[in-house]
Formats: C-alpha cells, sequence, structure tokens
C-alpha cells in the first residue's frame, strides 16, 4: 500500500487515482440483492424472481433492457427506487473509502461532504442518457473528486470510464449550457466543452475490476465510454467534497421525485 504522500502525488499528476481491492464482495452484493428486489416487485412476471446471483446470466439483462423499452415509466422507478437505498450509502462511504478520500483532498474524513450517491444502469447502446466529455463542476460547481466503481466483472465491449490524461491541471473550463437539464437528462449532457479544448489531450479509457474504485478530481474532463455489449454496465458513484476548503460552496440536495409514480398515487408537489 503506498503512503499518504505518494497517493496524493499520483492523484494529483494524473488526476486520478485507482484503489485496488477496496470494496469486498459482500458489499456489492447487497447493492445488486437491493436491485433485484425493487425490480421483481415492478416486473412481478419476470422469469428470474425464484433464482439467486443472477446478475451474471445474460438473459437476465436482457429480460431487463426488454422491460426497459416496452415499459420505460416502470424501469424509471425502479432506477429511482435504488438510488437513495441504505446499501448504495454504505459502501460509498465506507471507512476505508472516507480514509482514501480525505488523503486525497488533505483533509479529515469528518470533514467530508457527499452529493449524489447513485447505481448508473447503461443499457446496451443507450443514447439517451450518455453524457458528453465534461468536468464534474459543471455538475456540482465545487471542487472535489468523484468515486466510480464497476459492479459487476468487467466484460469485452461493455465499455468503461474514458478521460483526458491531465486534462485536470488546467484548472475550471467555463462553458455554456444549451439547455436547462430536465427531469431526464442530467446536467453534463447539456454541456459542451468546445473541441479545441479536448483536442489538447489524449483519451485513455480506465478499465478496473470488480472490487476496486476510481477517485477522480473534479477538473479532470471525463465522460462515459459506449457500452456495445449485451449487458446493462452496472456502476456506483458519489462526489466527495471538503467542507473546510475556502473553496467550497454550501448546497443543499434537491429531491426529485419521480413523476410517474406522483401521477400514479394522486399525489402532487
Amino acid at each position: 500500500m503506498k503512503n499518504h504522500k505518494q497517493i496524493q502525488k499520483k492523484f494529483d499528476q494524473d488526476g486520478f487515482y485507482i484503489a485496488k481491492n477496496i470494496v469486498k464482495e459482500n458489499q456489492i452484493k447487497k447493492i445488486l440483492d437491493t436491485f433485484c428486489r425493487v425490480y421483481f416487485k415492478n416486473n412481478s412476471s419476470s422469469n428470474f424472481i425464484k433464482k439467486k446471483k443472477i446478475w451474471d446470466e445474460d438473459l437476465f439483462h436482457q429480460e431487463i433492457v426488454k422491460f426497459r423499452n416496452e415499459k420505460p415509466k416502470e424501469f424509471s422507478e425502479v432506477y429511482d427506487t435504488v438510488q437513495p437505498c441504505v446499501s448504495v450509502f454504505h459502501i460509498l462511504t465506507s471507512e476505508r473509502i472516507s480514509q482514501i478520500v480525505a488523503t486525497l483532498l488533505r483533509c479529515k474524513p469528518i470533514e467530508l461532504s457527499v452529493y449524489g450517491s447513485m447505481v448508473r444502469m447503461d443499457t446496451p447502446h443507450d443514447a439517451r442518457n450518455k453524457t458528453t466529455l465534461h468536468q464534474e463542476m459543471h455538475v456540482v460547481y465545487n471542487p472535489g473528486l468523484v468515486l466510480w466503481m464497476p459492479l459487476l466483472a468487467p466484460i469485452k465491449d461493455i465499455g468503461g470510464l474514458r478521460i483526458l490524461e491531465k486534462s485536470h491541471s488546467d484548472g475550471e473550463i467555463i462553458v455554456k449550457k444549451n439547455k436547462d437539464h430536465d427531469y431526464i437528462t442530467s446536467r453534463a449532457s447539456k454541456s459542451f466543452i468546445p473541441k479545441k479544448i479536448l483536442n489538447k489531450y489524449n483519451e485513455k479509457a480506465i478499465s478496473i475490476n470488480k472490487g476496486d474504485a476510481l477517485f477522480f478530481d473534479n477538473k479532470l474532463i471525463h465522460g462515459s465510454g459506449k457500452n456495445t455489449s449485451k449487458r446493462i454496465r452496472f456502476t456506483c458513484q458519489i462526489r466527495f467534497f471538503n467542507t473546510v476548503s475556502n473553496e467550497f460552496t454550501p448546497f443543499r440536495p434537491i429531491i426529485k421525485h419521480n413523476p410517474h409514480t406522483l401521477k400514479k398515487l394522486g399525489r402532487k408537489i
């Protein structure tokens, strides 16, 4: 294990740091179990309800994709239900991860704040939810870092995270947003960095194994890789900030209720 100064130096130079075998299998299993419980609630006709550890089966992924295509509103309820679950928050804010983040941000674990813990479910050939190359600063407006980790073992053509090497070194890039973000699309997908800036850097695909975690600077230009496989790319991510930094801007997390569920339950906000 590298010491703190070595980790900090690598992070400062590269804009990212990969921690190997940082997440335990049982932690990952809890998230996948959570997803399955929510999915089966919304798709009671699934062929996999009585099976266990089915997330490594191609047919299960194909059934989910079919369900998403045929019943997008119901799938959005599955997606939104999983996001705030305790199993997700536990894995992303574990003591071991918090210690690494505190080292990288040069603060104590109790001085950290978080935003946007989530499970991404990127289906094959999905264009609607794919983000452009962007800085996380365009999303959170705060310096800090992002934690990104796969929940399944990588397979050919499933894609990963793309980064522009050392692009964090030029600081925050001010971009013009084409449109306001809405419920369906992300804030990042509406922000475009000019090509003359993107062309300054070499693009690199980051490939890590299940159990590893990628930490990258909020100013590092990055984007999702193309998933051309037959499986859903399940990943976890969260943003961290140093709350005692002079650059930290306090915020309140925004709650976005699923509109389809509200309508179904006859509730209005």
